[in-house]
This record gives structure tokens, C-alpha cells and sequence, in this order.
């Protein structure tokens, strides 16, 4: 095996991830080409600086194995609110770090908390660090189905403010719960509370009062997540 696809699949499998998921996160069409990179087929591939930024790493670190394997000031960690700074550039714990962290992607869209926000880009940015077992057993998620965008507007305060951090759940939904969900909308993304009607369309609501709510068919609107966690400045 070619020593770029022993480094990717290293990397892809300490943070949990498919190689179907980690296609999706880069651009590719398929799992096929992370397959091809993991078995050798591929010795330079064309999308390695979106690889390495999808998975948290220096480009150069995962062409050539050489220096330290973290993108400078990207890893931090995040645990009951609290956020700490990792050291960069100590290779020392990083492989005991990886068995209790799980590295989420944050990236560079945000969140509508007032009207709709046309979405610009969906590259992944940096990565928070949170501890794989709160995220499993205290929150019930699965560490490689969440993904951390940014709220921008009022609508949703108290519960959300401009700038907020949100973790979302982006499991595939069954049924819809009082919580706080993001859903696109032509070319916005909106955080909003959901409500399922009894003739089939759902209600689009925000907290402050000075938001009317608006009504919709399910398939006007595409549900990428529940909120689970918001971090913020105080």
C-alpha cells in the first residue's frame, strides 16, 4: 500500500468516518476514489488539499509523511461547554488523543436566526475536538453524523444568537420533535423550529415574536440537522 493511502485511511478511521462520508465531505462522486487513495491506486491525489483539510491535517504532513500531522491552531477541544486550546506541532498523545476525541467538522456556511442567508460555500474551515464518549453516551449521537455551522440573525433569540456555534445532529430523521433544526430553503439556510401539521405541510416558526411563521410542503424544504449543543461568547 502506498504510504499517502496508509496516512489517509490511518487518519479517516481515527476520526470515525466512512470512506463514503469522507467522498461526500471532499467532493468526490463516490467512496470509489477514497477506495482507489487507501489501496495505493492513486499516489497524488487531486483534491489533497480538500482531503487534508477534511481531515484536519497538513497537506504536506499526508503527502509525504514529514513533519507534524496537525493543521496548525486547528484542533481544540471542547467538552460541557468548556474549550481548550491543544497544543500544535507536539506529535507526543496525538494517537491517545484520537482514541478519545472525535474531531467535527466546522464549516464555512451559516445559519439564518432571521431571514434566509444565501449560502456561499460549503468548505470545511477547521474542526472542533469533543469527547467521543460524552458525544456518545450523554448525548446519545453517533460521532461521524454531526457537522458545526455558525447562526447569524435574532429570530431565534434567547434560544440562539448571532454568532452562536451549532452542532448538528445530521442523522436521518423520522419524525420531527420540539427542538431546533437547520433546513435549507432554495439557497438559504434557516434555523428554525419545526411542526409537523395534520394536512402534511410543516410550520416554520421562530422564537421571537417579531418572526411570523410560515407554512410549508415537505418538499419545499430540505432538513440538514437537529441542534443539539450551541456554544457561545459570555
Amino acid at each position: 500500500m502506498e504510504q499517502i493511502g496508509m496516512r489517509l485511511m490511518q487518519r479517516r478511521k481515527a476520526l470515525g468516518l466512512s470512506q463514503e462520508e469522507l467522498a461526500r465531505r471532499v467532493g468526490y462522486s463516490g467512496q470509489s476514489a477514497i477506495r482507489e487513495i487507501e489501496s495505493g491506486g492513486v499516489r497524488k491525489p487531486g483534491k489533497l488539499l480538500e482531503l487534508a483539510s477534511a481531515l484536519g491535517i497538513r497537506p504536506d504532513w499526508l503527502a509525504s509523511g514529514q513533519g507534524t500531522m496537525l493543521a496548525e491552531g486547528k484542533a481544540v477541544v471542547a467538552h460541557n461547554r468548556h474549550v481548550y486550546k491543544m497544543a500544535d506541532g507536539e506529535s507526543a498523545g496525538e494517537e491517545a488523543f484520537f482514541a478519545d476525541f472525535t474531531l467535527v467538522p466546522r464549516y464555512a456556511v451559516q445559519a439564518s436566526a432571521g431571514p434566509g442567508l444565501e449560502v456561499q460555500s460549503e468548505q470545511i474551515v477547521d474542526h472542533l475536538a469533543f469527547k467521543t464518549e460524552w458525544l456518545r453516551v450523554a448525548m446519545g449521537l453517533e460521532p461521524n453524523k454531526l457537522a458545526l455551522i455558525t447562526a447569524r440573525g435574532d429570530s431565534m433569540e434567547p434560544a440562539i444568537g448571532d454568532g452562536d456555534l451549532l452542532l448538528l445532529d445530521m442523522r436521518e430523521l423520522r419524525t420531527l420533535d420540539p427542538s431546533i433544526y437547520v433546513v435549507r430553503m432554495d439557497q438559504s439556510l434557516v434555523a428554525k423550529r419545526l411542526q409537523q401539521l395534520t394536512d402534511g405541510r410543516i410550520r416554520i416558526q421562530s422564537d421571537n415574536p417579531l418572526y411570523s411563521a410560515e407554512c410549508v410542503h415537505p418538499n419545499e424544504i430540505h432538513i440538514l440537522g437537529r441542534i443539539v449543543w450551541i456554544g457561545r461568547k459570555v
